[in-house]
């Protein structure tokens, strides 16, 4: 029986989610004794820079909420943010795809019974999402032969691959549009 929070799977449970963590991040940040530099959440997962001692950043935030504990995986170097690697390097930060080891980038089979339309746009929408998290031109091209490799391994034509993929190569990554 669910006795604190809400079951994993359930339609409301991100939404919950988002209340629950705004509510605490909020209270968070109004007692917390040192703010961070830079803070941003989705749903239950935070990104911060914290330049006041891993210890003392442990002890606040562990210590705030009851039912509530924070893990940690932080780096001076690079650390991950969902599907992002952001690494610092003589003081400039760059960013790079992020995927999980035991992603299996299993992309929708081009010979399945979906919409062509749909097919169609999976090179594009898959390629401006590489451009538009890779601050470097090198994070951008290793990640798009990458991504060309996958999808041709799940039928999909190479020319038509590389023609979406450089479509996006010339979308200028701040571009909203695309």
């Amino acid at each position: 029986m669910q006795i604190l929070g809400t079951a994993i799977g359930t339609k409301m449970a991100p939404s919950y989610a988002s209340i629950f963590m705004g509510k605490l991040e909020s209270n968070l940040m109004e007692r917390a004794p040192a703010k961070p530099i830079f803070w941003t959440r989705f749903i239950d997962d935070i990104f911060f820079v914290w330049t006041e001692g891993e210890e003392r950043l442990g002890e606040f935030m562990n210590s705030f909420h009851n039912t509530i504990k924070f893990t940690f995986d932080w780096s001076s170097e690079q650390v991950n943010f969902l599907d992002v690697n952001v690494v610092l390097r003589n003081g400039i930060v760059s960013t790079d795809l992020y995927s999980k080891p035991t992603d299996k980038h299993q992309y929708l089979f081009h010979t399945s019974c979906h919409p062509n339309s749909c097919k169609k746009g999976i090179p594009f929408g898959q390629a401006l999402r590489i451009r538009r998290i890779c601050s470097t031109n090198a994070f951008f091209e290793k990640r798009a032969r990458e991504l060309c490799n996958y999808l041709v391994q799940r039928g999909y034509s190479k020319d038509h691959v590389k023609r979406k993929i450089d479509r996006a190569r010339r979308i200028p990554r701040t571009d909203k549009e695309g």
